[in-house]
This record gives C-alpha cells, structure tokens and sequence, in this order.
C-alpha cells in the first residue's frame, strides 16, 4: 500500500489483508470497482476557488488523502512528474488542474491515447512553447521532450528527427483564451517529413502513433514506472518482462503495473524499504497510519517544505526523487513534520476515550508490546535490536526519567504515546519504503 498508494490506515490494512494480494491488487488495478463518492462529497463541500493556486494543490492532496482508489493516485502523480507541467509557467491554475484531471483519467488505459492528450493538453502547450511552434519557424520545445523525456529516451533520435517532428507539431495551438486545443491549419506545415523512419505529410498524430508504438518506449517507460514503484536502476530482465507487457496488451499501462507489482523482483530483498519516501508519501502515508482527523492541517504547505510542490515541478524532467528529497533543509521538515503529527489527537482517540483504552483496544499490555506495535505499523519492525531497547526502556520511565513497572496514568500514557509515535517517526527507516 505504501508504493501502490500512500499507506493505509489500520482500518484498510486489516481489509486487504482479509482479501489477500491478489484481490488487493485487482481492486487496486481498477478502481471503477470502488466508488468515490465519499471523497467527491466531501471535496464539493470545499467550495475550492480554482482561480487560487493554493486551492487546486489542496484539493488534490485531499484526494491523495481519502480516495478510495490509492493506485489511481499515486500514478497520477507519477504521470504528474513524467509530463512535468509548472503552474509558475502556465499560469492558470484551472488549465493545470484539468489536465491533473486529464492524467488521471487515462492514468491506466492506452498510452498512445494519453500521449496524445497531453499533447493537445493546453496547459502542456503553453508550458512547451508550442504556441509558438508555426510554418516556417518551427519551435523545438516540445518535439525535443517529447522524444527525450516522455518517450523514446535520450539516445533513440536525431536532431534530424526532433526537427521534423516539430514541422508535425506546427499548429497545434489553444484558443485565444487557453482553455482548449485548436488546430490552426494556416499555421501547419504539410510538407513532407520523415520521423524515426516514417515518411510523408505527417502531422503530430502521426508522430504520436509512431512514438507510443516504439520498442524504445516500452523499455523507457517500464523503467521508469519499476524506478518508481519498485526500486531504481533496475536489472535489463525485469525492464523487458514489464515492458513485454506494453507490447503484448496493445500499448496498455495496466498490464504493465500488474506485471511490476506481481514479479518476483518487487517481493525481493531489493525492493524492501528500497525506496525513499517522498513528501506525499511520507506526509498522507503517517496521517493514514494513524488515523489522524484533523482536516486542516496545511498539507499542501508541509509537502512543499519536504521539496515536493505539487504543480511546480522544478523542471521538465520533474522531480529526481531518491536520495534528492534528502537534504538538511528536507530532513528539519520531516523532523518538525514528526512533531506536529504525534502532538495531534489519533482517530481512535476521541473526546470521551483515554488513551489506555487505545493500548488496551491493540492488546497492548506491557511497553513492549506498545514498543512492537507502533515500530510493525511505522516501519515494519525494520530497526536494529538496540534501538527497540532504547524505546522500551523510554516507555517504562515517567516524566523524570524513573523506571515503573508499566506506564499507569493517562497524563503519562498519552505523552509517552505521542512521545514513542516522535522518536519512530525519526529514525531513518521512517523515512524508506
């Protein structure tokens, strides 16, 4: 769930887990099954301004937030980075936000599809230049990145090629209010051309097709989705066996993502806490996990600081990820982030029950137990056997530091609580998937 999703709260978790893997994943793998009708309802009770910046990256981390449909989620933010778009650039919030709704939509289907919405995506062609792109003076923006970063793959063109698939692309504009795509024909070049081997009077359907249908962009594409679901830089095989599936399935996205999360490769020990989190994940993943209500924290806000602005991408090529969300700056966010997340009321810790009823609701009798309980939930028991130690030992002090028999009142219970959810949420495994 944390890589098919943002984690999932110990409500959900125990639900997959009476499905099974194979039920979880299919449900994941289609999320017309589920209805989203509690998530819509709840986000039409906003009453968002999408004219505000603030408001779309709200209404989208909402979403990340409740959706009943994780994987849907996470690969419209993947696609988000992959066709990296700038609301700083673009300008129009309502532009960024429908084509937010354009990834998500076609987020599992056919990629030559996708690939062809986006190009006709207004906000792509603003972000791209490819108003500019006319008869006769040809801009190479988005020709150039579309072959190099959403396709083919640096190394699998020309210059040659670049130039005449921006000859395709010629007029392919918005209107004059930048809310849709027009084709101006006055400015579209319907010369001859040849692209990666196909010749005649093409135009940029014609080099859509060509692109999506490309071996080249099989392997590109199965890269970069195992490099994000599953671990970086991954073996040649396992590229091939997803993107065989690109192929097999007539260009689907789906088959791919069935494939990633159900080879061998994904349950190795390679792939194990292999990844770090980035800001939604860490963020959304610790607010589903324990099962925090308070709908008003700055969400939007929190993820920016951890190096993740949703909607302003730092370049077309997205964001880096990995050991890029790392820094000392990030890592404060994450700490104070830890801070403010444990001194929140859980969800099972409602006005009128105490937090030894929580421990007591778990099975929870002795600090160790505790101890075991919240290191499976936050990193899956993954730390070394003194730092288990070290948290018992906290857990069966009081406030000045004196060993009891068990921690007894409530004032202690749930500061000791908060204070064990603070330390966990700080140690470096937290910070992996």
């Amino acid at each position: 769930m944390r890589r098919a999703g943002f984690g999932a709260s110990p409500n959900e978790l125990a639900r997959y887990q009476k499905i099974g893997y194979g039920a979880t994943l299919d449900e994941l793998l289609h999320p017309e099954k589920n209805s989203n009708a509690v998530l819509e309802s709840f986000l039409a009770k906003q009453k968002f301004d999408f004219n505000n910046p603030y408001a779309i990256k709200k209404w989208w981390a909402y979403r990340m937030l409740y959706t009943a449909c994780p994987l849907q989620e996470k690969l419209t933010l993947f696609w988000h980075g992959h066709f990296a778009t700038s609301l700083q650039k673009v300008g129009d919030p309502k532009a960024m936000l429908e084509q937010n709704k354009l990834l998500r939509r076609l987020a599992f289907g056919n990629f030559e599809t996708l690939l062809l919405g986006v190009s006709k995506d207004p906000a792509m062609i603003i972000y791209l230049d490819n108003q500019e792109n006319q008869k006769g003076r040809p801009n190479e923006n988005y020709a150039r990145e579309v072959m190099e970063l959403f396709t083919l793959g640096i190394g699998n063109y020309t210059e040659t090629d670049i130039k005449e698939a921006a000859r395709a692309f010629t007029g392919w504009h918005t209107n004059q209010k930048r809310t849709a795509f027009v084709f101006d024909d006055k400015n579209h070049d319907d010369g001859a051309k040849k692209v990666l081997g196909q010749s005649g009077n093409l135009n940029g359907d014609d080099v859509v097709h060509t692109l999506a249908r490309s071996p080249a962009t099989a392997r590109y594409l199965a890269r970069k989705l195992i490099g994000f679901f599953a671990y970086e830089n991954p073996d040649q095989d396992f590229v091939e066996r997803v993107a065989s599936q690109y192929v097999i399935n007539g260009f689907q996205i789906r088959p791919m993502l069935q494939a990633i999360f159900s080879d061998k490769s994904f349950f190795s020990s390679r792939a194990y806490h292999a990844k770090i989190k980035s800001p939604p994940d860490l963020v959304i993943g610790a607010i589903k996990t324990l099962g925090i209500r308070n709908s008003d924290i700055d969400l939007p806000g929190i993820i920016a600081g951890m190096g993740q602005n949703l909607f302003e991408p730092p370049s077309v090529k997205g964001w880096d990820g990995g050991k890029a969300w790392i820094s000392t700056e990030s890592m404060i966010e994450r700490f104070n982030f830890a801070t403010k997340i444990s001194s929140q009321k859980f969800e099972e810790l409602k006005p009128f029950m105490l937090p030894s009823q929580l421990v007591s609701q778990q099975g929870l009798k002795t600090p160790r137990q505790t101890v075991d309980y919240f290191l499976e939930i936050l990193v899956d028991g993954d730390v070394p056997d003194y730092t288990r130690e070290r948290l018992v030992r906290y857990m069966e002090t009081d406030f000045d530091g004196k060993a009891t028999r068990g921690v007894k009142t409530d004032q202690i219970l749930d500061a000791k609580l908060r204070g064990l959810v603070h330390l966990i949420m700080s140690l470096p495994t937290y910070q992996l998937a």
